[in-house]
This record gives C-alpha cells, sequence and structure tokens, in this order.
C-alpha cells in the first residue's frame, strides 16, 4: 500500500503531521484487475486515520482485497 501526499504538500507546503481531521482517498483492487476509489474522513494522526479508513473501504466496499493506493488530499 502506497501513501500519497503529493496533493497535501503542494496545498500545505509541507508534509502531513501530527493529529487533525484527514481527508483520505483510499483506491482497491479485486485481485482481477478491477479498481474501486473512495474517500474517506478520519481522525488522528496520519497513520490512525489510514489504519481506520483502510478498514471502513474493506467492509463497505465489497470485492475488496487490497488497497494499493492511500492519497492523502489537502
Amino acid at each position: 500500500m502506497r501513501t500519497n501526499t503529493e496533493k497535501y504538500e503542494f496545498s500545505h507546503g509541507s508534509k502531513p503531521k501530527g493529529r487533525g481531521c484527514w481527508i483520505l482517498e483510499l483506491t482497491g483492487t479485486d485481485g482481477n484487475g478491477s479498481y474501486t476509489t473512495q474517500e474517506y474522513t478520519e481522525r488522528g494522526t496520519l497513520s490512525e486515520a489510514r489504519k481506520n479508513a483502510v478498514r471502513r473501504f474493506k467492509s463497505e466496499v465489497g470485492g475488496v482485497k487490497e488497497v494499493t493506493e492511500v492519497e492523502v488530499l489537502p
């Protein structure tokens, strides 16, 4: 799973850090070449937010076996 922070860094001028409210765009695959994207808003540190968003994504979107990318949005 890759975490992409380019848009956040461009908008804010620094890497994401600390606690806050994060908007994360997750891209997942079913393992057969089909990809799905979903946005989540989570609170806490970035690693806590990413963990919770991945858990929600896998439970809410049927067929997602692997999250390929998490993008931190500004």
